[in-house]
Formats: C-alpha cells, sequence, structure tokens
C-alpha cells in the first residue's frame, strides 16, 4: 500500500480563530498522514496548545491580514492593512519558486489553506490540489476596504477613505489576490460568512461550524476559582492590546452582584477583585465557552462560533472596517444570544444592563450544522491516502 501523501496547512497569523479553525480540521486527520503547518512563528506556542496528534512547524507568512490602530484592535487602518498586503503579496509571489519547491521537497499531496490566497498558487503549480477554507476572502476584505463601506450593508461598518499609499496598485494588487483564489480546486464555505462571490458556485462546499465543542468543566473552574455555586461567571476575551483604558472599575464593581470574570490575561490596570485568570495550557476559549454563564468577547469567528455551539449568550462591540464583522453579527442575532454593545457602552464597560438581559436568555440551538471540521478532514483524509485529485482539475 502506497503511504499517504502529506497535507500541508497555511494558516494565516491574523486572529487566533483561524488557528482554532484550522487546528479542528487538524486533530481530526489520521496521524499515517504528514502534516505541515506552514505559519508566523508567532503562533507556534498556541499551535502546541491546540494540536493533539503530531505536526511539523515552519514559519512561513503567507499573508499580511488586517492592520489595527494603536490602541484599538475593534478598528482596522484601511490605508495601512492595504500598503502592508501589498507588500507581503509581493514577496510571497517573488518567492513563490521556493515555496513550490518545498511543497514538493516534503511530498505534500494537499493543501488547506485559512485563508491566504498564495498557497492555492504554490499547490498548483507543484501539481498537488489546493483548498481554500474560508468564511471571507482578503479581496472582499480588501476592496471593500477601498471602496469604504461594504456593498449590502450600508452603515454597518465606517472605513476612512483614505488615499493609496505611494507605488501600491490597489486595483491591480485586488485584482491579482482574486485570480490566486481562483487556483483553488474546492472552497470549504465555513459559517457564518461572507458571499465569496469570487467563486463559481459549483466550486464552493458549505461545511456549516467549523469549531471544536467545548466541554462544559463548569463544576471544576468554580472549584478551582473559589467561586459559590450561586455567582455568575463571565468569561471575558478582548485581546491583550489597547485595553488600558476599558471602564475597568465598572467591573470591579460587578464584584458587589457576585459576578465573577475569568480570562487569560490580568488587565493591565492591575488586579480586579472578581477578575481571575487562567492558564492556556489548561483550559481552552471553547471550555471557557461551554463552562460559564455569559461571554464578554469581540466577535471573532472562533469566539462566536464557540458561544452558539456551547448555547452561552454573548456580548461584543462594534467592529468598524473589517466586513466579516457584519457576517458573524447577524448570525449571532438570529440565533438569539447575541446582544450587540455600542461602541461607547463597551469603552466605557457600561454593560450591566446587558449582562442581566444575557443571563436570562436560553438561546436555541447553533443557526448551522457543527459538523464542519469532520466534513473537511474527511475529503482532505481521502485525497492524502489516494491518488484523487493529484493533479489539480
Amino acid at each position: 500500500m502506497r503511504a499517504p501523501g502529506g497535507l500541508v496547512v497555511y494558516v494565516t497569523s491574523h486572529g487566533f480563530g483561524h488557528l482554532n479553525r484550522s487546528a479542528s480540521v487538524i486533530n481530526r486527520i489520521p496521524v499515517d498522514v504528514p502534516v505541515f503547518i506552514r505559519c508566523h512563528s508567532n503562533l507556534f506556542s498556541h499551535w502546541q496548545e491546540r494540536l493533539h496528534r503530531p505536526a511539523d512547524l515552519s514559519e512561513h507568512v503567507s499573508d499580511a491580514g488586517a492592520v489595527n490602530p494603536v490602541g484599538d484592535s475593534a478598528a482596522t487602518d484601511g490605508a495601512a492593512t492595504l500598503e502592508r498586503a501589498a507588500i507581503v503579496h509581493a514577496e510571497g509571489l517573488a518567492g513563490m519558486d521556493d515555496e513550490v519547491q518545498w511543497l514538493r521537497k516534503v511530498g505534500a499531496a494537499a493543501v488547506l489553506s485559512d485563508a491566504p490566497p498564495l498557497p492555492l498558487v504554490a499547490a498548483k503549480k507543484a501539481g498537488i490540489p489546493g483548498f481554500l477554507l474560508a468564511n471571507f476572502t482578503w479581496s472582499e476584505i480588501y476592496a471593500q476596504i477601498r471602496e469604504g463601506e461594504p456593498p449590502g450593508e450600508p452603515g454597518v461598518l465606517s472605513v476612512r477613505r483614505e488615499p493609496c499609499p505611494p507605488g501600491i496598485a490597489q486595483d491591480d494588487f485586488v485584482a491579482e489576490i482574486r485570480l490566486a483564489y481562483r487556483d483553488a480546486v474546492e472552497v470549504f464555505r465555513a459559517e457564518p460568512a461572507l458571499e465569496l462571490a469570487d467563486f463559481d458556485r459549483d466550486k464552493i462546499t458549505d461545511v456549516g461550524m467549523v469549531v471544536t465543542p467545548g466541554r462544559d468543566r463548569r463544576v471544576e473552574l468554580r472549584k478551582q476559582l473559589g467561586i459559590a455555586p450561586t455567582s455568575k461567571l463571565v468569561y471575558f476575551y478582548i485581546g491583550r492590546y489597547g485595553q488600558a483604558d476599558l471602564g475597568w472599575e465598572r467591573l470591579e464593581a460587578l464584584h458587589a452582584k457576585e459576578i465573577h470574570l475569568v480570562g487569560f490575561h490580568h488587565p493591565p490596570r492591575g488586579p480586579l477583585a472578581n477578575f481571575h485568570v487562567v492558564r492556556p495550557e489548561d483550559w481552552t476559549g471553547a471550555d471557557l465557552a461551554a463552562s460559564t454563564d455569559v461571554i464578554v468577547a469581540k466577535a471573532g469567528y472562533g469566539t462566536a462560533c464557540e458561544a452558539m455551539v456551547a448555547g452561552t449568550p454573548m456580548i461584543y462591540p462594534p467592529r468598524t472596517g473589517f466586513a466579516e464583522h457584519s457576517a458573524l453579527d447577524r448570525a449571532l442575532r438570529n440565533w438569539g444570544g447575541g446582544l450587540p454593545a455600542s461602541a461607547k457602552e463597551f469603552a466605557e464597560m457600561r454593560i450591566e444592563h446587558l449582562l442581566e438581559d444575557a443571563f436570562r436568555r436560553k438561546p436555541g440551538p447553533p443557526p448551522f450544522p457543527v459538523d464542519g471540521a469532520a466534513r473537511i478532514a474527511e475529503r482532505l483524509t481521502r485525497v492524502c491516502q489516494s491518488s484523487e485529485l493529484r493533479e489539480p482539475r
């Protein structure tokens, strides 16, 4: 029997949601299929926390994602995003031949990209199928940043109109990315998703949510933190940087109402009486989502899906300048457990009324199927263990 070929997974460095999503798939790939992960080295430690099977980690930057203004991780700096993305894209094209040779050297049988475009080009040049896992494409994001407002979503997002950086031809750059995506032999469309209008419909496979459901460990968590069963527990996750000016004193005042918060990082202003920190080596975000009463977090793909699959209501701020937010916001509202806060409410942490509402809510089941990771893993395993699609169609 022929040994299975390797699966090479390229993951954007834009947020941990993509890493967690790809890990959901990788952990379902049989161990006899070699897995190689290509990403920025600053993600290596996070992979080691999430992987449950062997995989080779190597550094490779495939895209630039989006740039946040200093001190505001909920907004997007349009001009800086387009400038950096164009530079990284050009560097990727310059190193394309080397990447193709690397794929051949490791015996790759398939490529999975979440969600950079250039690995799909490398896969096609190497003569192997390239699959895209995405709920948006960077061509959609960058085109909407350039245009100033997502089509069909007036008033949902606001993006400052900025002049194109010197030497960067944005129209050509976005068109190049759109063409690169079309080298995918199949697109796994993960809900909640944008339209993915750059692809022919027959190339898209709707897989539902790609998420690893968390374990309900609330008894263990309350015991570890010394919290009474009558107290309310809130999973608080809004990032590490640029949060010093939040209304932390209002969060500490919730202690009088027996409301405790748990997260992975200490508040930047110092310890709070009712804020507890757990180790990411011991707890995943999905486990905290399944073990608490409410989530307060930015609406990223991973956190939103973990909230919906756990049935835990989620309070979240608006996010300006990034089109993915509209799809996540719509899904959370329709599900019944999403409670959007205004920018002012969230910045000042005036969320008492939202917490009271969230504690009463009993949202229904997730709005999409939750077996997307298993479906994708089965498809990729079949390709790697056979000669199927060994030549791109």
